[in-house]
């Protein structure tokens, strides 16, 4: 097997898992890092995706063995007299590395753990090493420059990862940052001594709960401590530097009373830090010789935690591509596409996912300056001009009578509804069983409706199987893989297909057949277990629409999708 050699800038999760993957995989790595470990990096809260990424490359004992509080779920104060929601991640374990919990874990510590992880397994590590300069130009190499004390010297390789975080050098250099004109916020934090205040399926969650300004968030660390931040407008940066930091982050937490009542008194120990340049992407993510993970590449709102899964991802993505591209150098556009359709679709999904939070609450809190910049409730919203999930809701808009944009709250709506607790307080009460009942009504309505579905019809002229990658779960590697399409530029995904399934969809498309027939003839072939999902994802990808007895257009309602939770994982 030929065997390439990578240089990583960066030794955070993103910089250390991929160099754990590409290790894996037998490739040559060498990691830069320009901190001595352990140092401080905000982030603490993971998703069960994570958790699983790391199991899947051996380090699921050093994890137990480090001790870090299990977190089964998010729970959301979100929205001014809502009752809160828990956003749980029970799950059926589908296969080993499906997780029904996660972790919060010290970055410091945790960040030690996987750089110490991959020196262990032969990866060089350079601490102290600073990276000032690299060259990407050259078609079949790379270098790098890193700085140690007053010596520079400088690293050549096969290829370059930058997993730099927030000020990437690869990344600065290139100058293709976008920062997003929608979150246009900062944080400022701190941590509190606080005994976890549950015992039951509440033990361990985190919590995000809004306010008049902003909201909270609520992150239980080992050693009953918590990691307490406030989220703000920029706007408020002007009345941060005026009374200083510390005044800004009492003053402004004393305002969220729900949060107030959790802490219950307890003071913060540590300083008051601030982040901001809070949200952004990139034009490209990968070409050539290089890639850019994690923080390098991209950044949104830490709402529900993604940050470190998108770096996870991310890396895994990248050594999968450089694995691919070492073998099959005929390749490399192609591959350069797959990485960089999938990380910005990824980074999109989540984008959507939290505007449509955010719009829900604006309807909820008082009309403050946060919370009206934060709803989308017009199709000419110009901070969302490069989202491509804004444009396919405007074209719905367009085309569905029945349907505007100023509806888009409710597809939140939906699942605070699944996950809605039966009282207004948080209580020792509550269980995740209570969800039950929600769940169930839920895919009831789902079922019904697909169930309606008498005839479903082809969108565009021809069926395609068209050619796309898919990482393996257990071998990290990248595959060619088939996928459904159409003439018009249209495919969905998230399964694969072959010459069988082809000729299930052009049967369907040469003569009628209803949900119930497609289902059937799906399970005939082995898909059984997923021939429902597959039908509502083509749905949702613009392939298929189905109609009534009556000739009626069925509206299946587009679920927002979050990938690392459930049986969400990408990768």
């Amino acid at each position: 097997m030929k065997r390439a050699k990578v240089l990583i800038i960066g030794g955070g999760p993103a910089g250390c898992i991929a160099g754990l993957a590409l290790n894996g995989l037998g490739h040559e790595v060498e990691i830069f890092e320009k901190s001595r470990f352990p140092r401080y990096r905000i982030g603490e809260s993971f998703l069960p995706g994570t958790l699983s990424i790391l199991h899947r490359l051996g380090l699921s004992d050093a994890l137990e063995a480090a001790e870090y509080v299990k977190k089964p779920s998010a729970t959301f104060l979100w929205g001014r007299d809502q009752a809160p929601w828990t956003f749980s991640f029970n799950t059926p374990r589908t296969a080993p590395w499906v997780f029904d919990h996660s972790i919060q874990v010290d970055r410091g510590d945790f960040d030690k753990l996987l750089l110490d992880q991959a020196r262990a397994r032969g990866v060089v590590v350079h601490e102290n090493a600073l990276v000032e300069n690299v060259d990407v130009d050259a078609a079949d190499s790379v270098s790098l420059t890193a700085r140690s004390g007053d010596e520079s010297e400088t690293h050549t390789g096969d290829f370059v990862i930058d997993a730099g975080g927030s000020g990437g050098p690869l990344a600065r250099q290139l100058d293709v940052r976008r920062f997003d004109e929608f979150y246009k916020n900062f944080a400022v934090w701190s941590y509190f001594r606080r005994d976890d205040p549950f015992t039951g399926d509440l033990k361990g969650t985190t919590y995000s709960i809004t306010f008049e300004d902003g909201w909270v968030w609520m992150i239980p660390l080992k050693g009953d401590i918590y990691s307490v931040g406030v989220v703000v407008d920029r706007s408020k940066v002007d009345e941060m530097r005026k009374v200083g930091r510390e005044q800004f982050y009492r003053e402004t937490l004393a305002r969220c009373e729900r949060a107030m009542e959790i802490l219950d008194g307890a003071t913060p120990y540590e300083e008051v830090r601030v982040v901001h340049d809070w949200s952004y992407d990139s034009e490209i993510f990968s070409g050539g010789r290089f890639f850019l993970c994690g923080d390098s590449a991209c950044f949104t709102d830490p709402l529900f935690s993604q940050g470190v899964h998108l770096a996870a991802q991310s890396a895994v993505s990248a050594a999968a591509s450089i694995d691919r591209i070492t073998a099959h150098p005929d390749e490399q556009d192609a591959v350069h596409r797959w990485y960089n359709r999938s990380y910005q679709e990824t980074y999109e999904q989540y984008h959507e996912f939290l505007a449509s939070f955010y719009t829900f609450a604006s309807f909820t809190e008082p009309e403050s300056e946060f919370w009206l910049r934060r709803r989308i409730a017009e199709s000419d919203d110009d901070r969302l001009e490069r989202r491509g999930w804004f444009d396919k809701l405007i074209e719905k808009d367009q085309q569905n009578p029945d349907w505007s944009i100023g509806d888009f709250r409710d597809r939140a709506s939906t699942m605070i509804a699944i996950g809605r607790h039966q009282r207004m307080e948080l209580s020792d009460e509550f269980s995740d069983n209570e969800l039950n009942p929600a769940r169930v009504r839920w895919i009831s309505e789902l079922t019904k409706q697909l169930n309606r579905i008498t005839r479903l019809e082809w969108n565009g002229g021809e069926v395609i199987l068209a050619d796309y990658y898919k990482v393996d779960p257990l071998s990290f590697r990248l595959e060619a893989k088939k996928v459904l399409a159409n003439d018009k530029g249209q495919d969905m995904i998230k399964y694969t297909f072959d010459d069988e399934h082809l000729g299930i969809f052009t049967d369907l498309k040469e003569q009628e057949t209803g949900y119930r027939a497609l289902v059937k003839s799906l399970g005939d072939i082995g898909r059984k277990d997923v021939s429902s999902q597959i039908v509502i994802r083509l749905i949702e990808a613009g392939l298929i629409t189905g109609y009534d007895k009556h000739g009626e257009r069925v509206a299946i309602q587009d679920r927002l999708r979050f990938d690392g939770v459930g049986v969400e994982y990408e990768v």
